[in-house]
């Protein structure tokens, strides 16, 4: 997402983008979108300073940590960041905006409270069926 500092007028700017998520490396994060990000930004500018309200929302795919099965959830997030800009600038808040992804995602995904994992012998999902162990 990347806004012209001068373009934002005294009382803000919003900014409403869809972001393709496969230029951000979050595969390695555990974060597989299924759709692209929708992102609105809300931008004032105080002087040499700009503001951000940024809210994020998507359709992702995750791994679970205990059963391996995959399920989708909606990831919200909203975050907040100000710039020290100067005119003429380009300001580009798509790093901020994969890090808030980042740290916004679960660290062991989990499909369900309750998941009872896979058998450690034979590998059976028990949240199917018992194993034989």
């Amino acid at each position: 997402m990347k806004i012209n500092v001068d373009s934002i007028p005294q009382d803000g700017l919003d900014v409403r983008e869809t972001i393709d998520s496969h230029g951000m490396s979050l595969e390695e994060h555990g974060v597989n979108f299924i759709d692209p990000i929708d992102a609105h930004a809300h931008l004032t500018k105080s002087g040499s300073e700009v503001f951000a309200e940024v809210e994020l929302h998507a359709n992702v795919e995750y791994t679970c940590a205990k059963c391996l099965a995959k399920y989708e959830s909606v990831f919200q997030k909203e975050f907040s960041a100000n710039y020290q800009v100067n005119p003429g600038d380009v300001l580009d808040i798509d790093e901020d905006i994969r890090q808030e992804i980042i740290v916004g995602s679960p660290m062991k995904a989990v499909c369900r409270e309750g998941c009872k994992g896979l058998c450690p012998n034979c590998g059976q999902n028990l949240n199917i069926a018992q194993c034989e162990c």
